[in-house]
């Protein structure tokens, strides 16, 4: 029986993933401090964003240029934490007053604003 070779994720990936996943979490707060449907659907987006996120490939565009900006940082044991910026938080931040995105929309966005101008 042929062996399935599992692919490991990418520990950028995996943390942007759990950099999405405390955003929302912010956001399923403040959606129920504020009884705010539209807050709470922008904290669903983020939650889909994290799922994209965690299957990246390690030449996917979106880890490409968050890489080239400086956004991760090595940490022990293979892993890699996501460095927040104030592009970054403004581009999150959008989702709560602009039009409905989707998670891949969401991974574009903080990459556009990592990217050169």
């Amino acid at each position: 029986m042929p062996q399935m070779l599992t692919r490991r994720p990418d520990a950028r990936a995996l943390a942007l993933a759990r950099f999405l996943r405390r955003w929302a979490g912010a956001f399923s707060f403040s959606a129920d401090a504020l009884d705010s449907p539209d807050t709470a659907r922008a904290g669903m987006t983020l939650l889909d964003a994290a799922q994209r996120a965690e299957r990246l490939a390690a030449d996917d565009p979106v880890l490409v240029v968050l890489s080239e900006a400086g956004h991760f940082e090595s940490v022990p044991g293979g892993h890699a934490r996501f460095v927040e910026t104030v592009e970054v938080r403004h581009a999150v931040l959008r989702l709560s007053v602009g039009p409905d995105f989707d998670g891949g929309q969401v991974l574009a966005a903080i990459a556009s604003a990592s990217g050169p101008p």
